[in-house]
């Protein structure tokens, strides 16, 4: 079984609790008002990996955990419950996952593939985002974004989550510059005042 990324990293602290293996997945359906990564919308774009060379990647790192967003991620359900399954066979994870649907209506619908991956889930995101409600607080894009706590595993995340400021890292990969984490709604007019445009 093959999964479809836009990006991946082995190590981030700017999308969640403790040091985390973060994956973007491919495809989304939704055309959010500043999306900051369109780019990951067309179901055909970036590339295939194999669940299993995914879950042993995730699987060596040091990490407590994996952050998975996108794209859309219950829209590759299946493979993405294939990959948690493996990890969690050899290591102990935490898991969050950024959604653009609701949680209700990943409930409501009553698909085995979704409720699968929400088995996996310590702590769910949900809400598309919308740019006019960016109030710049932690681990969100939008004010209307709500903080599921699936499991019992991450409870502190419910004071760390919505805290004032936001953190990002930025790296650079064949001369681009890029960024993981939740930028601030101005982050255009940042790097246009430092000179890195």
């Amino acid at each position: 079984m093959k999964l479809r990324l836009y990006m991946q990293t082995n190590s981030t602290q700017a999308l969640g609790p403790f040091e985390r293996f973060a994956i973007w997945v491919q495809g989304c359906e939704r055309r959010c008002n500043g999306c900051i990564s369109p780019d990951s919308r067309p179901p055909d774009g970036g590339w295939l990996i194999d669940c299993i060379d995914l879950a042993k990647q995730i699987t060596m790192a040091n990490i407590e955990g994996i952050t998975i967003s996108g794209g859309e991620p219950f829209l590759q359900a299946t493979a993405l419950a294939n990959v948690i399954e493996m990890v969690k066979k050899e290591k102990d994870i935490g898991v969050i996952i950024y959604t653009g649907f609701l949680y209700s209506e990943l409930i409501v619908a009553q698909r085995q593939d979704w409720a699968n991956l929400l088995s996996m889930t310590d702590a769910l995101i949900d809400a598309p985002y919308i740019q006019n409600q960016n109030d710049g607080l932690s681990f969100r894009g939008s004010s209307n974004q709500t903080l599921h706590l699936l499991t019992k595993r991450y409870e502190m995340y419910k004071t760390l989550y919505g805290m004032k400021g936001r953190k990002i890292e930025v790296f650079e990969k064949q001369g681009r510059f890029g960024f993981y984490g939740i930028p601030p709604a101005n982050i255009s007019e940042i790097i246009k005042l430092k000179g890195c445009e």
